[in-house]
């Protein structure tokens, strides 16, 4: 399964279903909705489906033993690795969905991992109706 603009599942017997996001908003887990760590940030390795490409995940490797799990996997032929930079559409909409996911972080909470998160864009405002 995957998620990319919509829920797709491959079977076993080879079919392939999508279901529209709107409706699996349902079987979103309450704490999803107030999750402020999207990109998973404090994690040695955290891997999502965004981008371009199917075939591939995304993967960011933030610690020493992330990069020393990494390097083994691609040593020993479990993974092939391409650097996460070639998809820059990708690149943005993690940089953007973790932006809106730390906007949620607690009041209560330590602040700093909310220090530089800008502020969420103002809508324009309509244009007055003409007299």
């Amino acid at each position: 399964m995957n998620i990319k603009g919509v829920f797709q599942i491959w079977m076993k017997d080879g079919s392939y279903h999508e279901i529209d996001l709107k409706e699996c908003h349902q079987w979103t887990r309450s704490g999803c909705l107030h999750c402020p760590d999207f990109a998973a940030e404090h994690a040695d390795v955290s891997t999502g489906g965004i981008g371009e490409d199917n075939d591939w995940t995304l993967t960011i490797v933030r610690t020493d033993l992330g990069v020393e799990v990494i390097e083994r996997m691609i040593a020993d032929g479990s993974i092939i690795a391409r650097p996460a930079q070639e998809d820059e559409k990708a690149m943005k909409l993690l940089r953007m969905l973790s932006i809106v996911s730390r906007r949620r972080w607690p009041k209560d909470a330590d602040p700093a991992p909310a220090i530089g998160v800008p502020p969420p864009k103002k809508k324009a405002a309509a244009p007055a109706p003409a007299g």
